[in-house]
């Protein structure tokens, strides 16, 4: 067991991890320490007079779901879902959220584990299921919302 702690301690101070006094200036940390920021240049701040981006990002919490087919459980599959908003406009669909998240697991519940073309080869089609929760989105803001486009950050399946 002491052993182990030696080996432990060695590996973490050849990785720099452990600060020492006699660390050289400069020296790269995996992990950042209060000694870090104290050779560091101040962070730049952003020029508030520079133009903003057109666009804005809104991630929304992973969405996870169970495949139910009439195999029973087959797959489970997680979403994290991005939408593309305009500028300015993220508290103004933030506010709609829940209502999105709720309609997405309602539509990709059922749709999934019946297939209607969501499933290739045991696979989950990423063209459909963007297409699917474009329709969702735009279903549940109406026709005049600001969201560019719906984006798919991850999309993971675990067969069960």
């Amino acid at each position: 067991m002491r052993r182990a702690v030696i080996i432990l301690a060695v590996f973490l101070l050849m990785l720099g991890c452990l600060p020492l006094g006699g660390m050289p200036r400069g020296a790269v940390t995996l992990f950042p320490t209060a000694y870090a920021e104290e050779g560091g240049g101040e962070k730049p701040v952003a020029d508030p007079k520079a133009p903003h981006p057109d666009f804005d990002y809104i991630k929304i919490d992973p969405i996870t779901l169970p495949v139910i087919t009439a195999k029973g459980l087959t797959q489970q599959v997680s979403i994290v879902v991005q939408l593309e908003i305009d500028w300015g406009k993220r508290d103004e669909i933030a506010i709609y959220e829940p209502r999105l998240i709720d309609a997405y697991l309602q539509d990709l519940y059922g749709t999934l584990g019946a297939g209607h073309g969501m499933m290739k080869d045991n696979v989950v089609d990423i063209d459909a299921v963007k297409k699917r929760l474009t329709a969702v989105t735009d279903k549940v803001l109406g026709p005049d919302h600001k969201v560019r486009a719906v984006l798919l950050g991850t999309l993971q399946q675990r067969p069960m």
